[in-house]
């Protein structure tokens, strides 16, 4: 019998191929919904890069929102040795001639010579010294500090107002005294009290010879504006030009100083918002251009976000907003439009600002341009100035009415001041928060040296709010400034009589009161001299502020809405994550996506059971083929046992 084999059956099968081919075809949807996955992660991306430049396009446009406080003021001076300065906001433009300046300077005195400034005894007892109408300071000289550096020392450590050094001049040394600070109320005098030795040498009063010897007088600085003489304790002299800080720098110097407009903070601001603007639009037309051609990949040249009709109708409404008029702008003005002020729209979205225009528009008319760009108002009362509005605040023009003006805080005492002054010291406690302040006052005090020790007290230990007034011979208190939450407490420790101050000794509690009013017929919250709109209406949010003490119908008020407004709104609905197109689109976008990942997720999960199924039933068939393999291997064994067997025989019986 012929031999038997079977081994062709399995080496003819390549079961590993065979199981990737299958597996190969079991990837292919897989392969297409990722594809598909890949195209819409693509377009969520640049729906992100959308809300990122809208993000960062708004967050721009929020620097116009108060243009009203870019409204800086520089101060220009033709000699700027003499006089540096500072202007406020709302300083009044104009030019100013200043000369004859006299620098303000401290008191300074110096001792005769002593041989030494440690080893010589000076004497002992008590040293007095009184700056202007304050309080005495008595300083203790014993033997332990009776040297020329242990006075000195001892009258730093006093917090007397003076300050004390030693010097040696060449041939013996001085002790010199130099006020704290400069100003003819800052002179200082020096009188002993039993005094031995050469301590009573170290007094000093103008009125009085011997003594210590003054070297340089107490002096306030002085200087003539437009021919008018102004006088200040320091170098510093403020509100002699409305809005204005000088500082005297030169004696005998002069200088012209004007107070111009400083735009530079505008344009700066505008510059931004053009830039981001074009940033934002060259965003949105490369997401949406149209290419008819394709990339060197073979893809599309398009945009991904092509024929989008949430981002054409916001690009359309951004674009309005550049060539249309201003709302609320005057009527008649020069600038109501951007166009006007050197902003100018070309044709693929994207703006140019000519400063130099821009510039000359703002020192024209400021205001008007101004409510181009932001929420503007204008009053026309003169007691009405408008501080500002809220995102609530409509354009439009609001009647103001007001019921009562804020007041400062303000007590006048019970009876006047004797002309000979009071009869017995007295001392005036003042309160003000955690704030507590004792007063001093002589017996014989007039009523102008009450107020001056008060005034200068109250400043030296940190209550200079409050301010003492010689009101027709009565003392009088008030804050400085408006409203309820300026507030004092003031007792004395004499009763209220003809010989005192009249304050008395009943703790009073004073304070101002806020405006009360209303605006556009809507409710309205004081503080102090600002009333803001607090009831429902178109002037919510509203704030101006009224000063003087005048009541009923003050005019109105008039606010224009500028791009800020405007633009902020249109950004805001479509940034918004509950109802704007933005999120809209990225959440059906990332919901599409999620239900992809699903898709595929199944699919490789059956793809892999079907692909371990094949391994399992490859591997049955490799079991039975191995079998098969083995009965033939013995069958043809067997076979050819049998066949050598009966060759034998057959040999054999020949």
């Amino acid at each position: 019998m012929s031999s038997v084999s079977i081994s062709g059956l399995v080496s003819g099968i390549n079961v590993q191929s065979l199981i990737t081919s299958l597996s190969a075809a079991y990837q292919q949807p897989i392969t297409l919904l990722q594809n598909q996955e890949q195209s819409y992660q693509s377009t969520l991306s640049a729906w992100g890069s959308v809300q990122s430049s809208l993000s960062s396009l708004q967050s721009t446009v929020a620097g116009l929102q108060n243009v009203t406080s870019l409204n800086n003021r520089t101060v220009n001076l033709s000699n700027s040795s003499a006089v540096s300065g500072t202007a406020s906001s709302n300083a009044p433009l104009g030019t100013y001639s200043l000369s004859n300046i006299v620098l303000a300077q401290t008191q300074s005195v110096y001792s005769d010579d002593f041989a030494s400034a440690t080893n010589t005894a000076i004497g002992t007892g008590t040293l007095q010294i009184q700056v202007g109408s304050g309080s005495v300071t008595n300083i203790n000289i014993d033997g332990s500090n009776n040297s020329l550096n242990g006075i000195a020392a001892a009258i730093n450590q006093s917090n007397s107002g003076v300050n004390a050094a030693v010097i040696f001049d060449g041939t013996g040394f001085r002790l010199t005294l130099t006020g704290n600070n400069t100003g003819a109320a800052n002179a200082f005098t020096v009188s002993t009290s039993g005094a031995t030795g050469s301590l009573a040498n170290l007094s000093y009063s103008a009125s009085a010879s011997g003594g210590m010897t003054e070297s340089q007088t107490a002096r306030n600085a002085s200087v003539s504006i437009n021919g008018l003489s102004v006088t200040s304790a320091t170098n510093a002299v403020s509100g002699a030009i409305p809005g204005v800080s000088l500082n005297l720098l030169q004696a005998s110097g002069s200088t012209t100083l004007t107070v111009a407009n400083d735009t530079s903070a505008f344009v700066t601001s505008v510059q931004s918002f053009v830039t981001a603007f074009n940033t934002t639009m060259g965003t949105l037309n490369q997401l949406t251009a149209f290419n008819g051609g394709s990339t060197s990949s073979g893809a599309s040249g398009s945009g991904p976000l092509i024929g989008n009709a949430g981002i054409q109708t916001l690009r359309t409404q951004l674009l309005n907003l550049i060539s249309g008029q201003g709302i609320g702008t005057t009527p008649g003005s020069a600038y109501t439009s951007l166009g006007a002020v050197g902003i100018s729209l070309a044709q693929d979205g994207s703006l140019s600002l000519d400063t130099g225009t821009l510039g000359t528009a703002l020192q024209s008319n400021y205001n008007a341009v101004a409510g181009l760009f932001g929420q503007v108002g204008t009053a026309t009362n003169a007691n009405v100035q408008y501080v500002g509005a809220g995102n609530n605040t409509q354009p439009g023009t609001y009647a103001v009415n007001v019921t009562s003006g804020a007041t400062q805080g303000m007590f006048t005492a019970a009876n006047a001041v004797a002309s000979g002054g009071i009869t017995s010291s007295e001392t005036l406690v003042f309160g003000s928060g955690s704030t507590s302040v004792s007063v001093q006052l002589a017996s014989g005090s007039t009523i102008d040296s009450i107020v001056a020790t008060i005034n200068a007290t109250l400043s030296q230990q940190g209550l200079g709010g409050i301010t003492a007034v010689n009101n027709n011979g009565s003392l009088e208190f008030q804050t400085s400034g408006y409203g309820s939450a300026q507030s004092f407490t003031v007792v004395s420790t004499q009763a209220a009589s003809a010989g005192s101050t009249g304050v008395g000794t009943t703790l009073q509690t004073v304070k101002g009161t806020d405006v009360i009013g209303s605006i556009n017929g809507q409710a309205g919250t004081g503080a102090g001299q600002q009333l803001t709109v607090t009831g429902p209406g178109a002037a919510l949010g509203l704030q101006v502020n009224i000063t003087g003490q005048a009541t009923g119908s003050l005019g109105s008020v008039t606010v224009s809405q500028g791009i800020y407004q405007q633009m902020n709104a249109i950004l805001t609905q479509a940034l918004n994550t509950q109802s704007g197109f933005v999120s809209a689109a990225t959440s059906g976008l990332n919901n599409t996506i999620k239900g992809i990942n699903q898709q595929i997720t199944q699919l490789q999960n059956s793809a892999a059971a079907q692909t371990a199924l094949l391994q399992q039933q490859f591997n049955a068939m490799q079991t039975q083929v191995a079998q098969l393999q083995s009965v033939g291997q013995y069958l043809t064994a067997f076979f050819n046992a049998n066949n050598n067997s009966s060759s034998s025989s057959s040999s054999n019986g020949s």
